[in-house]
């Protein structure tokens, strides 16, 4: 009953799709002229990860600011437009304010989409950890219509660095695998890539995510800096932790977040006695139902409630500066994918809790062992005692095996930036 359920909701947002989206731009290509473009595309137009707030996440944000400074670094000309669902502007690190265009919700959104997107050289999607339909399959299928309408008109469409998990939704396998051929597909590791050709069946090429060119921020953090430094002094190693509600959302099931903090605050207790370790506590997204602010606050209280006082909530609302950070730790505890990049770019070892097949793949890239990675279930026992122990204790050698494969894994992030050129079809 509940797989038929499921079935008719796959079928509904399928033909929504089409009918919101698929035919009205159809029609459009059929009675307007197709757009000419110069020989250098300097106008981009760029589909957020969240429509909804397209900077409410700073791992978006990391990505948005790496692929407009990079594409800025090759042309100074570059201006772009951002795709959201309400109009209005977000600040991005090296780039500042940058419109976003209601151009998403129903046909009205379709249609302004293909008024947006004529005045533009080539677009880009925000893939992260959207397209195997997660977050939503109706997303999925109006991102395939908008790219496939866009390399319709001449008009390059690029697929950035994206996982794709073991069960993607079956109405985003559905639009995937109708993509039109001109429009690039990039996957951000090899499993992932692997799953997405078996899964959908479509051409695609290995990258890393975009964020890896994302610079750090280049101006010293005056409070947080000082406090690591004096850390040092005083002969402690800092070592930074994010909790968030989504990756330790099994965890919390099981137990209830009063006791998951407790238990975490008592192995990271023990980690940091048996290892002289600092602990800064960085949330890296804001939203309260993300859970990161909440939780390290509860963490920090209950580290203070058992006699460890080498800790500091650092609260950051720029990727950048959030990338300058971490490279200054010794090691980062967390399960957000983009504070891991951020991290690893920055030359810092990671212990990652790992959730939606998506952290294989990344580690893949520079040859670090699993054994530095955690469940959320095995948060709940001393094996996040053990795991800490070992991350740090290979913390030097994991940090040279990084820093030799980084050049590798910044020129893999580089593919995201190539513009195919597009002959017009239809």
């Amino acid at each position: 009953m509940m797989m038929h359920r499921q079935s008719l909701i796959d079928q509904a947002i399928i033909a929504r799709n089409l009918l919101q989206v698929v035919l009205p731009l159809h029609r459009l290509r059929a009675s307007a002229a197709r757009p000419i473009l110069p020989e250098t595309p300097t106008h981009f137009a760029i589909i957020a990860g969240d429509v909804t707030d397209p900077s409410s996440s700073l791992g978006d944000l990391a990505m948005f600011s790496a692929l407009m400074q990079s594409l800025r670094a090759h042309n100074p000309d570059s201006t772009f437009t951002i795709i959201g669902e309400q109009r209005h502007t977000i600040v991005v690190p090296g780039i500042g304010e940058t419109p976003v265009v209601p151009a998403w919700s129903g046909k009205s959104g379709t249609l302004a989409f293909d008024e947006l997107i004529r005045q533009h050289h080539a677009l880009f999607v925000m893939g992260a950890d959207i397209l195997d339909g997660k977050y939503g399959a109706a997303l999925v299928q109006r991102i395939v219509a908008y790219c496939n309408h866009s390399v319709l008109l001449g008009i390059p469409a690029t697929m950035l660095g994206f996982s794709f998990n073991r069960n993607p939704r079956a109405p985003a396998v559905h639009a995937l695998s109708r993509l039109h051929p001109q429009v690039t597909v990039n996957i951000r590791d090899q499993p992932s890539l692997d799953r997405f050709t078996r899964i959908v069946g479509v051409l695609a090429q290995l990258c890393a995510d975009s964020a890896f060119l994302m610079p750090s921020a280049p101006d010293p953090i005056t409070e947080p800096e000082a406090w690591i430094a004096s850390m040092r002094q005083e002969g402690r190693t800092p070592v930074g932790i994010n909790l968030n509600a989504h990756v330790l959302a099994p965890a919390i099931a099981e137990v209830g977040m009063d006791q998951l903090i407790d238990h975490l605050a008592e192995q990271f207790k023990r980690a940091g006695e048996q290892n002289g370790l600092a602990f800064m506590l960085l949330p890296h997204d804001l939203k309260s139902q993300s859970g990161d602010v909440l939780m390290l606050q509860a963490l920090d209280r209950a580290l203070q409630r058992k006699g460890f006082t080498h800790v500091r909530y650092t609260s950051i609302d720029q990727p950048d500066k959030i990338k300058r950070l971490t490279g200054l730790l010794d090691l980062a505890i967390t399960g957000r994918m983009h504070l891991v990049i951020a991290a690893l770019g920055s030359g810092t070892p990671t212990l990652s809790i790992t959730y939606q097949d998506k952290f294989e793949g990344l580690y893949q890239h520079f040859d670090l062992p699993l054994e530095h990675t955690i469940t959320p279930m095995q948060c709940l026992s001393d094996e996040l005692l053990r795991k800490t122990n070992d991350a740090f204790m290979h913390r030097h050698d994991n940090r040279a095996r990084i820093l030799s494969h980084l050049p590798r894994v910044k020129a893999l992030a580089s593919r995201n930036l190539a513009i195919a050129t597009c002959t017009p079809t239809d």
